[in-house]
């Protein structure tokens, strides 16, 4: 049965994929989900994971759920399968509440193989009353790691995915994946959502074309300009804030390259516009935050430069790693200033809010929502950080790392709003507004205003309801100046209030208003500790002497590895005073096998008594090798 079905598969994947074959490890993944077995699927960057749920979705009995947290990948993924013609639609906090009702009857009569959604949509009284009637046949966890409190974007919702799934979860296929996960992470992945006996796939985190290089100077752009000049291709530059890609934009432009900046406050068509004419090669660089790349695929991307360090492996791993993916030599680069490292912990140390601050930058937010205690949240609102910084009388910065510290959480679900939103807000009762839309005269007015109320629910007569603006200028078939124009006319007369959010944060409370802030100082610190782990490991990587890839390749967990690339820029670096490479080998295996003293490596390698000297000094200059302080006076192998 397996087999007929997989040959089903292959068929739809050529069919509405264009392609002949799976990867290698694709072809796995998906044999085991077809089989029914759990499966928890590392793959890294650009590896291909989202085909290992979309096909199998094609040929399976029922609907396919897709867990992401990411907003704009899910709305990506959905029109692109629709545009090859498989059924699929999403839920998520960009919709009103009548649209996802309206999506959800539509999966229950099968209309859809793919159902995308936002972890908070399970816990939903709409979901929990309709999930029986889904026809579920799998659940597709995307982005796994955020399961884990030691994941780079823990999200504590994703622990309470087979609690929320409730009386399905036990009789659908489970596939879980990730493209950045440690041993310990897997491990979490594996219980919190409860996978029984599952089929572990990896291809492992080797990208044997990508040559990895730290360039430390205390002069960064004239290092950069230096790499940009012998650079051939298109390649990105990452920076830390918006504020930095534009002057870096600007400044890459001056010295003779054509770069534009990218980040979340442009508006969508620009954003669109730039990554368009950066995948088909009319704009060779962009200087971008790290809004920039989820689900865009570059095959050739030549280079990745880091201007500012990320704050763990995780994330450099990924953004790094978008080099290089047509398989052809690529250049993964980190630009670092001595003073870089203490900087970034600095900066966790100083916006890290206490436990007092933190409770009062949560009051602030629900008094800015009007909550009282106990009240629920169903719908997102606006979060004015101005309104909230004056309330809670601390810094902006303060604020902005205290709202994403409760997300991360999960006291307050933050919506990264990278598309506009409209809100719209009627101030009579529908029966009132039928009244009112008997005595309009203009009949293109009196369509617009009837179409508005019934598109956005009923909702809309007792509160300010949320639509994405690109969904409300389709359906309308408006352009954007013409839509606000209209809703201006509205709301001067005072039929409506309107708001348009664009690029600000959105959220709501996970739960009720609580009475008391229940977070103690020791919790908020360990929250505080893993992300100072996970820069103690960046910083690592950052420094060390040994090779570069075989650092990140033990980092996530993989054994047997190599002990160099013979790539990076360390394994690449000529050791001094004539001392041989392969000598600096020879050492390091006979260490790896167990402690020496100098006698017995002396035994072993048969030289000379001084030269033997230099290259355990040069070892352990270069933190390869260090000396055991014991009786015997040993040398051994550095541990990662």
């Amino acid at each position: 049965m397996t087999d007929d079905l997989f040959q089903k598969a292959r068929e739809n994947l050529k069919k509405y994929w264009g392609f002949d074959d799976f990867r290698p490890g694709q072809d796995e993944v998906v044999r085991s989900v077809l089989s029914g077995k759990h499966t928890l699927v590392l793959f890294p960057t650009g590896g291909g994971k989202s085909l290992c749920y979309q096909v199998p979705a094609t040929v399976l009995d029922g609907l396919t759920v897709v867990i992401s947290p990411l907003v704009a990948l899910m709305q990506d993924q959905v029109f692109q399968l629709q545009q090859k013609g498989v059924a699929a639609t999403f839920v998520n906090s960009t919709i009103s509440r009548r649209e996802v009702e309206q999506r959800l009857i539509n999966a229950r009569n099968g209309m859809y193989k793919l159902l995308y959604c936002a972890p908070e949509r399970l816990e939903t009284t709409i979901w929990q009353n309709m999930m029986a009637d889904l026809s579920i046949s799998m659940i597709a966890v995307d982005e796994a790691h955020c399961i884990s409190e030691w994941g780079h974007d823990f999200r504590p919702i994703y622990r309470k995915i087979p609690e929320m799934m409730g009386p399905v979860a036990g009789s659908i296929r489970w596939l879980a994946l990730t493209a950045t996960a440690t041993p310990e992470v897997r491990t979490d992945i594996v219980n919190a959502l409860q996978l029984r006996d599952p089929a572990i796939i990896s291809r492992g985190f080797n990208r044997p074309n990508l040559q990895w290089w730290v360039v430390e100077d205390e002069q960064k752009k004239r290092r950069l300009k230096e790499i940009l000049g012998k650079a051939a291709g298109s390649g990105l530059i990452y920076a830390g804030t918006r504020a930095a890609c534009e002057e870096l934009a600007g400044w890459v432009t001056r010295q003779g390259w054509r770069c534009e900046a990218y980040h979340a406050g442009l508006t969508s068509n620009e954003r669109e516009d730039i990554q368009n004419r950066w995948i088909d090669g009319r704009l060779p660089l962009v200087a971008a935050t790290n809004a920039f790349g989820m689900g865009i695929d570059k095959p050739d991307c030549r280079f990745v430069v880091h201007y500012d360090m990320p704050g763990s492996m995780e994330a450099y791993y990924q953004e790094a790693g978008r080099a290089g993916r047509d398989g052809e030599e690529s250049y993964p680069i980190l630009l670092l200033k001595r003073s870089d490292p203490d900087r970034a912990k600095k900066n966790v140390m100083d916006s890290w809010p206490d436990r007092s601050q933190l409770e009062k930058i949560y009051n602030a937010v629900c008094d800015h929502w009007n909550l009282a205690a106990g009240s629920l949240m169903e719908e997102v609102q606006k979060i004015d950080i101005d309104q909230v910084q004056k309330r809670s009388r601390l810094s902006r910065r303060l604020v902005w790392s205290g709202i994403r510290i409760m997300d991360q959480m999960g006291i307050i679900k933050l919506v990264r709003q990278d598309e506009p939103q409209v809100g719209i807000h009627f101030l009579s009762s529908r029966e009132g507004l039928q009244d009112y839309l008997g005595r309009m005269s203009k009949a293109r007015k009196r369509d617009f205003t009837d179409q508005l109320s019934r598109m956005m629910g009923p909702e809309v007569h007792q509160r300010m309801v949320y639509m994405d603006e690109r969904l409300m200028l389709t359906r309308l078939q408006l352009s954007a100046k013409m839509l606000e124009k209209g809703l201006a006319v509205l709301a001067e007369e005072g039929i409506l209030k309107y708001s348009v959010i664009r690029y600000e944060p959105m959220g709501r409370l996970l739960e009720g208003r609580y009475h008391r802030f229940p977070f103690s100082e020791d919790e908020i610190i360990r929250h505080r500790g893993r992300l100072l782990k996970k820069l103690e490991y960046m910083t690592g990587y950052a420094r060390t002497r040994q090779c570069r890839s075989r650092y990140i390749r033990i980092y996530f967990g993989e054994e047997q590895v190599p002990e160099r690339c013979g790539k990076c820029d360390n394994c690449r670096k000529r050791p001094a005073g004539g001392i041989a490479s392969g000598d600096i080998q020879t050492v390091s295996s006979l260490l790896r096998e167990e402690p020496m003293d100098f006698g017995t490596l002396q035994k072993r390698t048969r030289w000379r008594r001084q030269y033997l000297k230099e290259v355990l000094a040069y070892l352990e200059r270069e933190e390869i090798v260090k000396q055991l302080r014991d009786e015997g006076q040993r040398y051994t192998v550095f541990r990662e």
